[in-house]
């Protein structure tokens, strides 16, 4: 009689014991698992442009401008909408490189990029530069911009090929806003392509 009356517990404390052993050994493997890596990453976009001098007159700039754009998302705009969207910009650098000795520059600013209807878009930038162009309209290294540092802002249209692969049309323009004098301004347009990550 006690015996039994002291193994019905003590079978109850064993249970017990190793229920609660292989919780804890549960808890243990949980702890020791890895966390999971963010597939997101902040570099979004590589764009490569091809490009020419839409300027007029005195302003108009020869030869190709071969550009070069990265674009980061580390507030990740990417599916966002309306004034969300507007706090969380994408970020550019750009480059545009003269090849017949005109101004070149380095931009770089926020950019929003919005779907329009089915695989277009509209992506628009502004920013700042930084050129090598001519202070003065006698320079010869593109039109007279009055700075080195400018204002820098484009408009790209574009059509989404598939999920990485889109084309572009751009007008970019770069100016002092009248801030110095002359300010001719750098202004192009041109074709690209690009590839999202």
């Amino acid at each position: 009689m006690c015996s039994l009356s002291l193994v019905k517990p003590a079978a109850i404390v064993a249970y017990l014991a190793l229920g609660a052993g292989s919780v804890f050994a549960a808890d243990a493997e949980v702890e020791k698992a890895p966390a999971p890596v963010s597939q997101d990453s902040v570099f979004d976009e590589a764009r490569f442009e091809v490009a020419a001098s839409l300027g007029t007159d005195s302003d108009f700039e020869k030869g190709v401008f071969l550009i070069p754009s990265l674009f980061f998302d580390p507030l990740h705009s990417k599916g966002r909408e309306g004034f969300d969207k507007f706090l969380h910009p994408r970020f550019f650098l750009s480059a545009s490189i003269s090849t017949a000795d005109e101004a070149s520059q380095i931009m770089a600013g926020a950019s929003w990029k919005f779907p329009v209807a089915g695989p277009t878009f509209v992506d628009i930038g502004f920013g700042g530069a930084l050129t090598n162009g001519s202070l003065d309209e006698y320079g010869g290294r593109g039109p007279g911009v009055g700075s080195h540092v400018l204002f820098h802002e484009y408009i790209a249209f574009g059509v989404d090929l598939d999920h990485s692969w889109s084309v572009t049309a751009t007008v970019r323009h770069s100016s002092n806003a009248d801030l110095a004098s002359p300010n001719s301004g750098l202004t192009y347009g041109g074709l690209g392509i690009a590839k999202s990550f």
